[in-house]
């Protein structure tokens, strides 16, 4: 299948989008009227006007606990909308219709009342393919997703068989993610193990990192960063470049000790930034420097904005790249259409 064959580099892209959390009020309504739950849609929409209400500014402490619960709340009350796989392929062509150019859209497959997980992963291929015809100035590829607190080494190698023998070409590589302060089913060896991998079957894969100050984030972001370097060093005789730079992106890189900073602009691996998601989390407080300028501090180095959930953050590619921008140096005084080109270099798919 010949996607994007006249996509532009200096499109925007949108290289960190989770499928549940980037569902237009247009489709979620749709869809509610559809599963007879209208009056679920109407309690997400006075939740979302709510949430706005409260996060217009983000307060000089942050935002309080229960502003950022409302996130969790929207989350329940989408799950509760969405509710069988036509909802997933449809969703998927919704999110693609309002993004930017390029989009890399990440899900978790599950089980959806009797169908199976590969049935949802089919249903989002069937998705990302209808969503490239609809809108041949776009292009769209799709991230499996392993939820670090239920998934295991052998769901990875499931969903990297799906991957490879897939024929549509619409899956480009893995996600990790999940809760980060719950109980870890992928830790240790384990998470060592899955991006091996990945590597091992020329996968790209991308890692939520550095998303709490515990002990056990501290151990797996140096797994991570101990397994991407062993990878780029094996690698650095056959590929001019860097290794990592198409194969590898770190999400949010927050809580990070000095030598993992220092580990990671040595290794210059890039990482994935959500403006909004950060401050709205409190990751970000923005009278402060944001902490990923702690690792890189100018836009020509190897970060790119994401939108991270636009449906509940109420962002978009457009303002996640501005916000993105003002938050580092441009010391190169680059053009934005360099800045896109330069982003583009970290994406997991060719135009």
């Amino acid at each position: 299948m010949n996607l994007g064959k006249n996509m532009k580099q200096e499109h925007k892209s949108d290289l960190h989008c989770h499928l549940n959390g980037s569902f237009s009020d247009e489709f979620l309504e749709k869809t509610a009227v559809k599963n007879g739950c209208l009056q679920v849609f109407a309690e997400l929409m006075e939740v979302k006007e709510k949430y706005f209400q409260l996060t217009k500014q983000q307060p000089q402490e942050g935002f309080s606990l229960d502003s950022i619960n409302l996130i969790w709340k929207q989350f329940a009350l989408v799950h509760k909308i969405v509710r069988d796989l036509e909802d997933i392929k449809n969703g998927v062509v919704d999110v693609v219709s309002h993004s930017v150019k390029y989009l890399e859209i990440r899900t978790t497959p599950k089980e959806m009342g009797n169908e199976t997980i590969e049935q949802y992963i089919e249903s989002f291929e069937q998705g990302l393919i209808e969503a490239n015809q609809v809108h041949k100035n776009k292009k769209a590829v799709g991230l499996l997703s392993l939820d670090r607190t239920i998934h295991t080494v052998e769901d990875a190698r499931r969903y990297i068989h799906y991957i490879k023998k897939s024929p549509h070409g619409v899956l480009v590589g893995l996600d990790i993610s999940g809760n980060p302060i719950a109980k870890r089913t992928l830790s240790g060896k384990d998470l060592e193990k899955v991006i091996q991998l990945a590597f091992a079957n020329q996968l790209p894969i991308a890692i939520h990192m550095g998303e709490c100050d515990s002990g056990i984030e501290r151990q797996d972001t140096d797994i991570v960063l101990a397994a991407i370097e062993q990878f780029a060093i094996s690698e650095a005789r056959f590929k001019q470049g860097n290794p990592l730079h198409g194969k590898v992106r770190l999400g949010h890189c927050i809580f990070l000790s000095k030598e993992q900073k220092e580990k990671i602009r040595e290794l210059q691996a890039p990482i994935e930034v959500c403006p909004t998601c950060h401050s709205k989390l409190n990751w970000h407080l923005e009278k402060s420097v944001h902490p990923v300028t702690e690792i890189y501090n100018d836009i020509s180095a190897p970060i790119i904005p994401g939108t991270d959930d636009a449906g509940i953050f109420g962002s978009s590619g457009k303002k996640e790249f501005a916000k993105c921008k003002s938050l580092f140096f441009n010391k190169h005084q680059l053009e934005d259409d360099d800045i896109k080109n330069h982003q583009a270099k970290f994406r997991f798919s060719n135009p």
